[in-house]
């Protein structure tokens, strides 16, 4: 195949959080969820070796991209942990007949495994730069084309990592902003929603969780307890369209009370724990408007939206626990090529 493309290219994507409807969302339920303003970033070089090499700063520990968890930070570890990543971009150059050798770089600022979409935004990432050597444009604008191009072949690479997405990591890291997913099946359905600032704090947990296992987990449950797991889906998505509205009208009181019912569904299909409620809890007491899991749960992120006045107080009450909370901001840009 004749291709001419580009010998440098850098993308950038960002990481997300869910707002509503984890979990709920495998089972092509819909979901509200934001692109934040912390991104997975790449440089590919073209080079004389064929192949893909690709090396990274991605944490070793309970990483998501590697079957088995890395125990040493060490050369062999770290060709275990972006083993996936590789084999995606071998794909996908396979597919297009490119016989090059590519060496990628990835930096990140997205911790991985607790629920920010880390996998997801290499993947975005990834597949930018690759559609970018294979138009070979030197343009930074990408188009409605190859935007969707990048969120199905990124799809396809997250779906080597966890045993199933429901695609709404790379949808929203793709197209950035704040949406209403509607599902894989219904992604003409899905749409950017008008919003006000939105006062958003993550508490990591600092307990890794693995989204494989927990998404199993919840697949287990859905089948031994089919009716019970309707039902809550049906509040989930009475929960996602009550938000859309809050958010519309900027009630922040309403997202938080929907946000603490969201958790509650959550914990009632078992992937909430001891250590996640009490936090939870310190946040209420400190006069949190919600907060919730974000991501698979088991661990990871801590979604909390409350007002700033409150962060002072939430601060020096999770200090004792050697937690803190951090500001986050939708970002309206998804991929990125640079």
């Amino acid at each position: 195949m004749d291709i001419c493309y580009r010998t440098q290219v850098g993308a950038s994507a960002p990481g997300k959080v869910i707002i509503f409807g984890e979990h709920f969302v495998v089972y092509n339920n819909e979901a509200i969820v934001a692109a934040i303003n912390r991104r997975c970033f790449g440089r590919a070089e073209l080079t004389k070796n064929l192949g893909v090499r690709i090396d990274s700063n991605l944490e070793m520990d309970h990483n998501p991209y590697t079957k088995q968890h890395a125990t040493k930070i060490n050369a062999q570890a770290n060709r275990e942990l972006l083993e996936p990543l590789n084999a995606f971009c071998q794909n996908i150059l396979k597919e297009y007949a490119l016989e090059i050798g590519l060496q990628i770089h990835i930096k990140s600022e997205l911790v991985v495994g607790v629920g920010l979409g880390s996998s997801a935004a290499s993947c975005v990432m990834l597949a930018g730069i690759l559609r970018s050597i294979i138009v070979g444009t030197a343009r930074k604008e990408i188009s409605s084309y190859d935007r969707k191009w990048v969120f199905e072949n990124a799809l396809n690479g997250e779906q080597m990592i966890h045993n199933r997405s429901s695609g709404v990591d790379c949808y929203v890291s793709t197209y950035g902003g704040l949406v209403h997913f509607a599902g894989l099946t219904g992604t003409t359905g899905t749409a950017s929603i008008e919003n006000q600032p939105l006062p958003l704090f993550l508490i990591n947990t600092r307990k890794s969780h693995e989204t494989s296992e927990l998404v199993s987990h919840v697949k287990r449950f859905s089948n031994n307890r089919s009716k019970y797991f309707d039902e809550l889906t049906r509040d989930a998505s009475a929960i996602c369209s009550s938000g859309v509205r809050a958010i519309a009208k900027g009630s922040l009181e309403e997202i938080g009370r929907l946000m603490t019912e969201n958790h509650k569904l959550l914990r009632e299909i078992g992937v909430s724990n001891k250590e996640i409620e009490k936090i939870i809890g310190i946040c209420f007491r400190c006069g949190a408007l919600g907060a919730k899991i974000t991501g698979a749960g088991g661990g990871g992120c801590i979604l909390v939206l409350t007002r700033l006045e409150t962060i002072p107080a939430l601060n020096a009450a999770l200090n004792g626990l050697s937690l803190s909370s951090e500001a986050i901001e939708i970002a309206n840009k998804g991929i990125i090529i640079d």
